[in-house]
């Protein structure tokens, strides 16, 4: 197999040998899930049958056709899935004017391999007063299952899918400066954050202040500074971290974990937080507001999407030249299970794939969100035999194949 770093980036017509994927079944069922200790059984609402998307969409080899859920009173902002029969998306409190003017519930919904469940609130909207609705929810999802739902808002819910825990925030808010730079297209003046959890035992949050939180051992440990509330956007070393823009982190074991905020990288040895070298020159300026993802398939391995580029991290050397991955486009997400299988996603629903060796793509497998934009696509592959992707409206598509991994000795 090729080296990752190698960063064979060739971006070429696709050229995907995987076999199609029968379309799944799209019926709205509510599953009933028992309630894990110390979580809230939420109430449902009822949720129509799905159709299928009304645009025209070639079938895409390994992807079935692109389907549609109901948004959930507000967009979908993060997918989530450990198995090809458990995913989650959560969603809720955003509208298509972006997060500037939330309203409603946080919700979750939970696909079993067949159907998405009616959705399940974690995050209820207030019956009066002002509106404190989750701006830009993210989750992970592991073993258990075990979920955690982290938002801009800087709360924090934990459950299995269905039932959740009543949100709680890591810590007293960061106050935003004045009238910041928009720190993420479609949303004006909100803070974001995002979440990986290798394990039960060790979840990681970073967010768009310059903070840092760890829950290890079902506890929260004290939260980590880096860099001052200097302005979005300020160019200073005590600013650097405190950015524009979505915000990435990835943990592939409870004692490695690598965050991008902005232009900065942080790494988690285990113990402590640090901040390390840039990826990137000065030729990325910080607080560009472009949504960055990053996924670390091994301890040795990254790479991060910025933009329409892509940068590697190999063993212990540095972070590759940026390198031009999806041309004109902006990449949202980036999903690697394995060191040899990837999948980008782009914001107008294109997929790229890394088998190992090369990129190809982009493959256009579901559309671009019309009503809630701004939000972005999400992408989540638990192995490589099954992926999904998600745009904010709902209308979602799955990857199904062999797995580049399955033929290795």
């Amino acid at each position: 197999m090729a080296a990752f770093s190698a960063l064979a980036l060739v971006i070429m017509a696709c050229g995907c040998s995987a076999s199609s994927s029968a379309t799944p079944t799209a019926d709205h069922r509510t599953r009933t899930t028992t309630g894990v200790p110390g979580t809230t059984t939420t109430t449902s609402t009822p949720s129509a049958t799905p159709t299928t998307v009304p645009v025209s969409m070639p079938e895409a080899p390994g992807w079935s056709l692109a389907l549609t859920t109901l948004p959930p009173g507000g967009g979908f902002t993060s997918l989530s899935c450990i198995s090809d029969t458990f995913c989650v998306a959560a969603g809720g409190g955003t509208t298509g004017n972006g997060a500037a003017l939330v309203s409603g519930s946080g919700v979750t919904l939970s696909w079993d391999g067949a159907a998405w469940s009616s959705p399940s609130v974690y995050y209820p909207a207030p019956a009066t007063g002002p509106i404190t609705a989750p701006v830009l929810p993210t989750i992970t999802c592991t073993s258990g299952p075990l979920c955690v739902i982290v938002d801009g808002s800087g709360h924090v819910s934990t459950g299995d899918g269905t039932n959740w825990s009543n949100p709680v925030p890591l810590d007293a808010p960061v106050p935003l400066p004045a009238d910041p730079a928009d720190p993420g297209v479609g949303h004006p003046g909100s803070r974001t954050s995002a979440v990986s959890c290798p394990t039960p035992s060790l979840c990681a949050v970073v967010d768009n202040t310059g903070h840092t939180f760890t829950l290890r051992g079902g506890s929260w440990l004290p939260p980590q500074s880096f860099g001052a509330a200097g302005g979005f956007g300020a160019s200073a070393p005590e600013t650097a971290l405190y950015q524009s823009g979505r915000v990435g982190v990835s943990c592939p074991v409870p004692t490695s974990c690598t965050a991008v905020v902005g232009s900065s990288v942080l790494r988690w040895n285990g113990a402590t937080w640090s901040a390390e070298a840039t990826p990137w020159t000065t030729s990325l300026a910080p607080g560009t507001g472009v949504p960055v993802s990053i996924a670390c398939p091994t301890v040795d391995l990254c790479a991060i999407v910025n933009g329409d580029d892509i940068v590697v991290r190999h063993g212990g050397g540095p972070w590759t030249p940026r390198q031009l991955l999806d041309p004109g486009r902006q990449l949202d997400a980036i999903s690697c299970p394995t060191r040899a299988f990837c999948i980008a996603a782009d914001d107008s629903g294109s997929v790229m794939l890394w088998n190992g060796s090369t990129w190809t793509g982009p493959l256009h497998v579901i559309p671009a969100a019309t009503q809630y934009t701004g939000v972005g696509v999400s992408v989540s592959c638990p192995d490589d035999r099954f992926c999904m992707i998600m745009n904010a409206d709902g209308d979602y598509a799955t990857y199904t194949g062999p797995g580049p991994d399955s033929a290795a000795p």
